[in-house]
């Protein structure tokens, strides 16, 4: 992490100043800071908005352009350790707090809590304590019950603080923030990448700025009624507001692109410009693997995801169940297992708890490690918003799929999605039977869908995704 000589280069201080082409695009990231992790000298982020972000911010640094990303003070090391690597050696931070004088480390540390609890899943936490129990690192367990305790008590305050701040939205009172004003005032930064559609309402007062939106989807379209999919009045508001705002939005999806401007955010068409998303994992095949996976089952099946009803996790622990029930039958001592990154309890684990394992906030290297060692990757969910990264990271690794058989993959893969093994959503029968198909002769499964491995390393190339942003930003 940089000294102090070298964080105060790296903070970015807004100028009126002109003193050349406004060439700096500004990246709103702080809500993504207290989801980052650092663990084995690498920084992580579940929130695979963060990672896409991650990747055009990669591209416009080789484009050129000069990159500032947002950031609340305490999180300024692991933003800066995320994305240093993808901005490069000229990635500069803009300090988004109010300076509050005599403001103490713990001061501090209780709203980095109170950030976190807005953010993080409580099962997150959970997931803590019980690696460190399997570990029998008794000794951390107190502080972690401690942070535990208090994460709960702040997703308390935090949610009468979000019906507070939704009642002022509701009534088209957006609150300002006093670094968006720092923002339309500096000549430097000519563009501004708005990463969430609904996460940073004060970015409705910009001004005199090119807006990029980045919308990779829009569930409440498809789920109306579901608070847990973003079905909420304050969130759709603050969306046509961010929509209304935008110069261009990005979208890395056909589909998305057909279906948006049917939403009630009310996109233009002539405004979306749909950039198919790379290979997001950039860890190299000779990554050394953290211990903490430990020895990994024989036979697993492979599904990385935020559990929301879209994913339908519980067919992916009826399909473990069916699987292991016709392995009994044929009289095999052999069992599946299903790896998820979210904790599966009660009726959406289907009576598969012991078979299922949850492994939370893997790095890049884990994440790939994983991967190469499944028998397949078997993705449940009946709606995405883009074309599914999980699929893309399948394929570029030679891994297996098994798949629900959405317009998401049909569209973007044409052809070339005969291959997969696609079934329809819900038919756990189905996925078993193409488990148990690839459980028989995995190589197979592979030479199979050599084709649509081979339309995705044309497609979905990090080449192909910086000249779709090129023709965005320089547009």
């Amino acid at each position: 992490m940089p000294g102090r000589t070298g964080r105060a280069r790296l903070i970015y201080t807004p100028t009126t100043k002109m003193d050349g082409p406004a060439e700096t695009v500004l990246v709103a990231f702080h809500g993504f800071g207290p989801s980052i992790v650092h663990r084995n000298g690498e920084y992580h982020c579940a929130e695979g908005i963060a990672r896409v972000i991650r990747q055009i911010i990669r591209a416009l640094a080789d484009l050129g352009f000069k990159i500032v990303v947002t950031s609340h003070r305490e999180d300024v090391d692991r933003i800066h350790g995320f994305l240093r690597f993808a901005a490069g050696p000229n990635l500069r931070i803009m300090i988004v707090d109010e300076d509050v004088a005599g403001s103490s480390e713990i001061m501090k540390s209780i709203g980095r809590l109170r950030r976190t609890a807005s953010i993080r899943p409580f099962s997150d936490n959970v997931d803590h304590l019980k690696r460190l129990c399997r570990a029998g690192d008794f000794k951390s367990v107190p502080r972690a019950l401690a942070s535990t305790a208090a994460v709960a008590v702040f997703k308390v305050v935090h949610r009468l603080e979000v019906r507070i701040n939704n009642s002022k939205i509701a009534g088209d009172n957006i609150p300002r923030a006093k670094y968006v004003e720092s923002i339309n005032s500096d000549t430097r930064i000519g563009h501004v990448l708005i990463s969430h559609y609904y996460t940073y309402p004060e970015l409705a007062y910009l001004q005199h700025k090119k807006v990029v939106l980045y919308l990779p989807d829009y569930m409440p379209h498809f789920y109306k009624n579901s608070v847990k999919m973003g079905a909420t009045r304050q969130s759709a508001l603050i969306g046509r507001k961010m929509v209304a705002k935008a110069r261009r939005i990005l979208t890395n999806s056909a589909f998305t692109a057909s279906y948006l401007p049917e939403t009630e955010l009310a996109a233009r068409p002539e405004n979306i410009v749909h950039v198919p998303l790379p290979f997001l994992n950039d860890n190299s095949p000779n990554a050394e693997f953290v211990d903490r996976l430990g020895k990994l089952p024989t036979y697993y099946v492979f599904y990385p995801t935020r559990d929301r009803p879209s994913k339908r996790l519980a067919d992916f622990a009826r399909t473990v169940v069916i699987v292991n029930k016709q392995l009994k039958e044929a009289g095999s001592n052999e069992q599946l297992v299903g790896i998820l990154t979210t904790p599966l309890t009660g009726k959406s684990a289907a009576g598969a708890e012991k078979h299922l394992v949850s492994l939370s906030e893997l790095t890049d290297a884990e994440l790939g490690y994983l991967y190469r060692n499944a028998l397949c990757l078997l993705f449940t969910s009946e709606m995405e918003g883009n074309f599914p990264t999980q699929i893309t990271e399948a394929l570029h690794l030679g891994v297996p799929v098994v798949a629900t058989n959405i317009p998401l993959i049909t569209l973007e893969l044409g052809d070339a999605s005969a291959c997969l093994d696609l079934v329809d959503v819900g038919d756990c029968e189905g996925f078993a039977d193409r488990v148990t198909s690839i459980l028989a002769d995995r190589a197979a499964a592979v030479r199979r869908q050599n084709d649509a491995r081979e339309l995705a390393s044309q497609k979905f190339t990090y080449d192909n995704f910086k000249q779709g942003l090129a023709e965005l930003f320089k547009g």
